[in-house]
Parts: structure tokens; C-alpha cells; sequence
């Protein structure tokens, strides 16, 4: 059994590299019949993937057309793998991310990739989609008791709204409880530090490198 899951999450992460919906959809129900955990599906054949898709990202070897590829892959497995996890399957994550493009801003294209880049590292996500008002994410900090929070911000008069964001979570009393984190082409670590957040990132295998960081720095 162990050496055929092994080759069956092989070839499920295989697919979501080759960006073959079909192939993924084939292995994922294949998976459920021979009885491996949805939640271990996940993580050792589509997360794997996309952890092999960072690495060919990094090295230059794939492009953003590739990556979103990978991505929509990704979303196909985790549709016919999700609804299918158990309660009592083991579900222990790094950290919770509660993330969403922030208000003003309607691009989703870099969480999109975020996303699944996260969960392949073992980040419980929770997704507040686009426009999300500062009010959102202060209940959604407060609901799922996220240990970061991502602002994803594509443009420079958004990112700007880094700091009223910060200023909120001071109010509501739970900045000293969250990493606030930004992403996104118009971001930049230095100025994100300046208007109060823990750092900054364009990239999302830099972030999850980052957010171990700091993990690893105030754990």
C-alpha cells in the first residue's frame, strides 16, 4: 500500500506541474479509492506539486503562465479532494493566514498563486477574496485566531492603505497578536515596515520563506 500511494501522490503532483486538469482529476478520485485520506492527497500530491512548481519558479525554468497553469490544476483537485476530508483526519498546520486583496483593489491573480503556494507548506488559509474592508479582516483575525494576516495590494494608492489597516488592528486591540504581512507587484518591504507591518513580499515562495522567519524569530 505504501509503495503504490507513493506513486499514485507521485503522479498527482506530476500533474499539477504538467498543468493536466484531467490527469489531476483522474488521480484524485483514484486516491479516494484506494482509500488514501483526502487531507494526505492534498498535501503529498497537490501541495507537493506546487512545491515543485516554487522550485521551478525560482530557478527561471517556468514563467507566470506556467505557475497559473499549475494553479488552476491545483484548484481542481482541491474541489473533488476537499469536501472529502474527515474530521478526525489529521489537520495540524504551521500557522492560520487570514488573506485578501485589500479594499480599492480587485486584482486576484497574485493570491490566487498564494494561496495554494501557502497550503503546499502547510498554512491553514482562509480567503476574504477582493475589496475586503479593514473591518473584515479584524473578524476574520478574530474568528479563525490567524497567526498572520496578508494584505494583498497590486496597486501603489492601495498599498498606502497598509497603514490605516495597522492603525485598526492597534484599535481593535489584536495587532500585537497577528504578523501583518502585504504581497503583491506594488509592495515594498522597507515602506510596508514603515506604515507598521511585519514585512512585505512580491513573491509568494519569498513569503513563505519570510513567514517561517518570523515564526521562527518570535515563536
Amino acid at each position: 500500500m505504501m509503495g503504490q500511494k507513493e506513486e499514485l501522490m507521485g503522479k498527482l503532483a506530476e500533474a499539477v506541474v504538467e498543468m493536466d486538469i484531467a490527469a489531476v482529476e483522474a488521480k484524485c478520485h483514484e486516491a479516494l479509492e484506494a482509500g488514501i485520506p483526502a487531507f494526505e492527497a492534498i498535501t503529498d500530491g497537490l501541495s507537493a506539486g506546487m512545491k515543485k512548481v516554487g522550485e521551478l519558479w525560482n530557478n527561471m525554468e517556468i514563467f507566470m503562465p506556467e505557475v497559473m497553469g499549475s494553479v488552476d490544476a491545483y484548484y481542481a483537485g482541491l474541489k473533488i479532494l476537499k469536501p472529502e476530508i474527515k474530521q478526525n483526519e489529521k489537520t495540524s498546520y504551521l500557522a492560520t493566514v487570514v488573506m485578501g486583496t485589500i479594499w480599492g483593489d480587485i486584482h486576484s491573480v497574485g493570491k490566487d498563486v498564494a494561496i495554494p503556494v501557502f497550503e503546499g507548506e502547510n498554512f491553514k488559509v482562509i480567503d476574504l477574496g477582493l475589496d475586503v474592508p479593514v473591518e473584515k479582516y479584524i473578524e476574520a483575525i478574530k474568528e479563525h485566531q490567524a497567526d498572520f494576516v496578508g494584505l494583498g495590494t497590486y496597486m501603489s494608492e492601495t498599498f498606502l492603505h497598509v497603514k490605516d489597516c495597522v492603525e485598526e488592528f492597534k484599535k481593535a486591540g489584536i495587532r500585537d497578536q497577528v504578523f501583518v504581512i502585504c504581497g503583491g507587484p506594488a509592495v515594498d518591504s522597507d515602506f510596508a515596515k514603515e506604515m507598521g507591518a511585519d514585512d512585505a513580499w512580491n513573491d509568494a515562495w519569498e513569503a513563505v520563506a519570510g513567514m517561517k522567519k518570523l515564526i521562527a524569530q518570535h515563536g
